[in-house]
């Protein structure tokens, strides 16, 4: 027998839980990203700051800042990916959901 068999409706400690869940990674899809873009001006102006700088240098911040852009943007893209996640669990019968409701339907708080 699986959780979802267990359980039969999409519970209010289901329902908690994953506010919690989805609260905590607002937070992170939020604060990590502003937190990149923060270093990355950061660097970019220690360039510009530094006068004449070498080729070398130059080529290690800017990889260093393309890449903290490119996790940012998928960091704040973590919710959407966790709702496409939620799109390919498969339901087979009314009998493999929440009384009908589906997981993604309790992660929408919709029950």
């Amino acid at each position: 027998m699986n959780f979802v068999q267990i359980l039969g409706t999409c519970p209010q400690a289901v329902a908690d839980i994953m506010e919690i869940v989805k609260w905590v990674i607002n937070i992170i899809c939020f604060v990590i990203p502003i937190v990149l873009i923060v270093l990355c001006i950061l660097d970019i102006a220690k360039i510009v700051t530094a006068g004449n700088i070498d080729d070398k240098l130059k080529k290690e911040v800017t990889n260093k800042v393309v890449t903290r852009i490119v996790f940012a943007i998928i960091i704040f893209l973590v919710p959407t990916i966790i709702r496409l996640l939620f799109d390919f669990i498969p339901v087979k019968d009314k009998d493999a959901t929440f009384d009908g409701a589906t997981w993604k339907d309790c992660w929408d708080g919709r029950v």
